[in-house]
This record gives structure tokens, C-alpha cells and sequence, in this order.
């Protein structure tokens, strides 16, 4: 039997651009030989890579008239080849893709931020990783309403193992029309859990401030570079300008990136007009972009920034951290930033979507960023000039913690509070109790958020040590007039988490 008409046509077609391609070649080696300079030759390629491709197309094509003549199940010759280019382009790195018609088309309808899902983050997989780990829970929002948390692994949606789909496959599998049911199955301590709950509109907050009175310090949450990123920290600014702030704590742990004008915005707020931000070089290393900023910095204070981080800060989050560390150690009492946390995600990569034929497209990784001291962040990420690891307990393991260890009720045969109440001749109102913990149940957003930040020692150790900088700025100046000084003293006078000298006395 052979192969179909159109079959026949693509493998023609095919067949005549490698001729082409082979004709130019060579065509390019006589030019070379005339002009009397040796073709660029890679040592370590050992075999032609048009001839490579030539014998490739050749496979395929047997491979095609003999599952069109043998295969027991008549083909869908458009699912295998769209199925086969998945697995192609993955290969390439851990973040190009090719979508189908149907997944390229999902993953432009998410529009300013709001879609209906079940309202969680979560970090790229390639296709053969069983489990996507689901990095942030929106509060409010389905997934926090169902009980899913920070951590959790999910291994199959509406009954379809996570394995062998891409990360934006994933994601258009959990966004659906509001109502609809979505179907979790996660990981967690080794058990296999399920969770139902219905979609709904998500509008994410892409950030949220606070002022901690006091101590005069505010701090900034940025959970994604969204358009308006920079505006809510230029009214900061102008606060510190005033004389009305001690110090910022800008927080981008578990940020993911987003739109990389948006990072450039925002260090037009703290360095000076045309200051380089970040570089995109091609894989021949050719510069291809240079972003700088384009106004005048907002800041004329030397209040101090110290900007979270962990290892889920990626991307445009990681370009801004980077960046703005550089210029600090640059300047010489003028740009205080300090990075405090964790070491970074280490995504360097830029990736280019690129619509194909048949409503396809690729997501294709086409250069790397990189910082403007000419350092990249691909797999390396930034690391923390202060590592503080993060040492919450979860509040469900508190509770636990508490009612089984943590309380007089918690051992055997206790004394009750009826029989204390008893005793005084007076009986404890339980439906007050009651009301009160049912209270604790209802507590909204805000409060749910302000507990959060108040139980975060990332961010407790980033306010005592702007605490720590300004006492040092008044009593003595000269300890904290250059970044790797003020490092210095703020590590002398504040635990961290690093590696210290302990000497034994006796």
C-alpha cells in the first residue's frame, strides 16, 4: 500500500527544502574556497546536521506507510504527529512547548488577570514528572476553601493522570467555565488525597501593603509583575521621601515573574534614568535587547529595602532582586538594598510564543537574560545576603501540636473546666465558647492576611534589622556607609541562619 496523496506532498515538500538547504550549503563552502577563508567547522560535531535531518524525514516516512499499511487501529496520523512534536520540542529544554490548536487557544484566554479556576500558583514540570507542586494557595478562593495547601503535589485532574502533559496543559485543564466541578487528586505525606470544588472568577491581588506603626517600616507584597506593579510602591516612595518611613520591606517570595517592562518599571524607582536593567543575548551570545530605565528615580531617600526571597522568586522577580543589588553595591550611600531569604529559582530564560500552521503554535526558549554585571541566573538563582529560612508552622500542625501536647486537656483524667466551674458554683457558658470559635472560623481575608505577616519570621527579622540600621545610622554613621559594612553589622548583631563559629570555652 502507499502512502496518501497528501502524505505523499509533505514528504515531497519536505524532501525538496532539505535539497535546498544542501544547495545553499554548498553553495556557501565554494564562496569560502574562492575567497580563500576556511569554513567555520565545529570540532566536536562529528556528523552533518542536514544529513542528520534527511535520515530523520527518511524514518518518519517509513515509519507512516508502515503504520498506514500494518497498524491494526486505522491512525490519526494528526494526533500522532501532534503527539510526537509535543515530545520533541520538550526536549529541547524544561520550558518550550508546542501546543495544539486547543491548548495555544486556552492559554491566550486568560485576559487583565481574571479567569475561572480554582485559585492556585503553581511551578513549571516537564512532561514526564508525575506531580505538579502547587507553590501558592489564593486566599478566598476555591482550592483554599477546599482545603488544599502550599506544597501539595497534584498527580491527576478529573481523572487524568498529570503525566505527559506540559505545565500549560495543566493549567488550562484547571481553568473551566465559573460553576463547573474540578476534580484534584494530590500528594501529601506520602497519601493520596482527593478534593471537589466548583471554579470560580479569580482576581488574584497582585499586591497588597501594610504599615507596621511603630516601627515605621511598610511592607509591600508582589505576588506577580502585573501593568500597575510599580505605582502602589511609588506612593511609598513618596512616604519615605517625607521622612515618614524607616524602611520598606518589599516581598517577592514565591513571585513567578510576569511582564518584564513592568520589573523595569520598578527599578526606575529606585535608580537613575537610563541605568541598564537586564540583557537578552541569543544562543550566539549576540546581544539582542538591552532594557533600561526611562525616568527619573522616585527615591530620594537612604531609608534601607530589604527585598524577600526563596527559591520559588523567579524570572522578571529574580532580574529586579539582581539588579537592584547591583546598583547597591555599586553606590556608595546612596541605594541601600539587602536581600534576605532564601536562594532563588534560577529562571533565566526567555521564551517566545510562535504561532504555526493549523492554529498550533511553539513556545520556544530563544535567549537568556542576563544581569547587568553580564551574570546570568540560569540555574543559578541569587543567593540571600542575610539566609534566614522560613520557620512557620502551619496553622492546621499548631493546632494539632496544641491539642495534643500543648494543653492541660491533653492529658489523661485532667481536671475539666465543669468541674472547676462546678466548684465555684458556677457552670462555664459553652455556647459562648462555642460562638467564639465559630468566629475564629469566619475571619475574613484582612485578618487571615495580618496573621500571616505577624507569624512570618522572614519578615520579623527584615523590620528588626531596618530597627538594627537606623539605631547604627544615628549613634554611628560610619559602620553602615557602604553595603558590605552594613552587612557586616547587621550579621554581627542579628542570629541568621548561615554557619557560625561556636567555640568551646571549658
Amino acid at each position: 500500500m502507499m502512502l496518501r496523496a497528501n502524505q505523499h506532498k509533505i514528504l515531497f515538500l519536505v524532501f525538496i527544502s532539505i535539497i535546498f538547504s544542501k544547495n545553499i550549503l554548498c553553495q556557501k563552502k565554494i564562496e569560502d574556497q574562492k575567497t580563500n577563508i576556511p569554513s567555520k567547522v565545529d570540532s566536536t560535531q562529528k556528523t552533518d546536521p542536514t544529513k542528520d535531518i534527511y535520515n530523520g524525514l527518511k524514518t518518519i516516512s517509513e515509519t507512516i506507510s508502515n503504520i498506514e499499511k500494518k497498524a491494526f487501529r486505522n491512525p490519526d496520523f494528526n494526533n500522532i504527529i501532534q503527539s510526537s512534536l509535543k515530545t520533541l520540542v520538550s526536549t529541547l529544554d524544561a520550558h518550550s512547548a508546542f501546543f495544539t490548536e486547543e491548548t495555544y487557544k486556552a492559554t491566550m484566554d486568560t485576559t487583565a488577570g481574571e479567569f475561572s479556576g480554582i485559585g492556585i500558583s503553581i511551578i513549571s514540570k516537564t512532561a514526564e514528572d508525575d506531580a505538579l507542586v502547587i507553590v501558592d494557595v489564593i486566599q478566598t478562593g476555591p482550592a483554599e476553601k477546599a482545603g488544599l495547601k502550599s506544597g501539595d503535589k497534584i498527580i491527576e485532574i478529573n481523572s487524568e493522570k498529570i503525566r505527559g502533559l506540559a505545565t500549560d496543559e495543566v493549567i488550562n485543564k484547571l481553568k473551566g467555565k465559573t460553576g463547573t466541578t474540578a476534580n484534584i487528586k494530590i500528594l501529601r505525606d506520602r497519601k493520596v488525597l482527593e478534593f471537589k470544588m466548583k471554579r470560580e472568577i479569580i482576581k488574584d491581588q497582585t499586591s497588597f501593603c501594610y504599615l507596621f506603626k511603630l516601627q515605621k517600616v511598610y511592607y509591600v507584597s508582589l505576588k506577580i509583575f502585573a501593568e500597575t506593579a510599580a505605582q502602589q510602591v511609588s506612593e511609598l516612595l513618596d512616604k519615605a521621601n517625607k521622612g515618614e518611613c524607616n524602611g520598606i520591606v518589599l516581598d517577592l517570595r514565591r513571585n513567578p515573574g510576569g511582564i518584564l517592562d513592568s520589573a523595569v518599571d520598578m527599578a526606575s524607582l529606585f535608580i537613575d534614568k537610563d541605568s541598564l536593567v537586564v540583557i537578552t543575548k541569543d544562543r550566539d551570545g549576540q546581544v539582542v535587547n538591552q532594557y533600561q530605565t526611562k525616568s527619573d528615580p522616585v527615591l530620594k531617600s537612604k531609608v534601607p529595602i530589604f527585598i524577600l526571597i526563596d527559591n520559588f522568586t523567579a524570572s522578571a522577580s529574580e532580574i529586579l532582586a539582581g539588579c537592584l543589588k547591583y546598583y547597591s553595591e555599586k553606590s556608595h550611600n546612596k541605594l541601600k538594598v539587602f536581600l534576605l531569604g532564601t536562594s532563588t529559582f534560577g529562571k533565566g530564560s526567555v521564551q517566545e510564543v510562535i504561532p504555526i500552521t493549523s492554529g498550533c503554535a511553539l513556545k520556544l526558549t530563544t535567549m537568556l537574560y542576563y544581569l547587568p554585571n553580564q551574570e546570568s541566573i540560569q540555574a543559578l538563582g541569587i543567593e540571600p545576603d542575610f539566609l534566614i529560612k522560613p520557620k512557620i508552622v502551619p496553622v492546621e500542625d499548631l493546632k494539632l501540636i496544641n491539642d495534643l501536647y500543648g494543653k492541660e486537656t491533653s492529658f489523661k483524667n485532667h481536671i475539666t473546666v465543669k468541674e472547676v466551674a462546678k466548684n465555684n458554683g458556677k457552670y462555664c457558658n459553652l455556647k459562648e465558647i462555642k460562638k467564639e470559635q465559630a468566629e475564629e472560623k469566619e475571619k475574613n481575608f484582612e485578618e487571615k492576611q495580618q496573621e500571616a505577616i505577624m507569624q512570618d519570621n522572614q519578615i520579623q527579622a527584615a523590620v528588626s534589622m531596618i530597627n538594627l540600621f537606623n539605631m547604627a545610622q544615628k549613634c554611628n554613621p560610619n559602620e553602615i556607609d557602604t553595603r558590605k559594612k552594613a552587612i557586616t553589622f547587621l550579621k554581627q548583631n542579628y542570629m541568621t541562619d548561615e554557619k557560625i563559629d561556636l567555640i568551646k570555652i571549658k
